[in-house]
């Protein structure tokens, strides 16, 4: 049985998926690198459950399997912070 929320945090080489320079939706004071974090090492971790695989993200196919639906995020301001990562994920 699949339990994503048992697992650990893995490095990953590969380049992340967004930055804060490449996506709009990160606002000025959320901006890690421009408010002075002088390392990136963070970007390069990813969430590896150990009883299952977890494939990476693919914004088109998620794009078309939503595709004539309806989506709505409501909470504080952590889910906002999740909606702006998902538009920087998603554009």
């Amino acid at each position: 049985e699949c339990d994503l929320f048992v697992g650990d945090w893995v490095p990953d080489p590969s380049a992340p998926v967004y930055t804060n320079s490449s996506c709009r939706d990160i606002e000025a004071h959320q901006n890690c690198m421009m408010n002075g974090r002088p390392d990136s090492g963070y970007l390069y971790w990813r969430w590896n459950p150990r009883s299952c695989e977890l494939p990476r993200f693919d914004p088109e196919k998620f794009l078309d399997l939503m595709k004539n639906k309806w989506w709505a995020f409501i909470g504080d301001s952590i889910s906002r912070n999740h909606v702006q990562s998902f538009l920087c994920i998603l554009s």
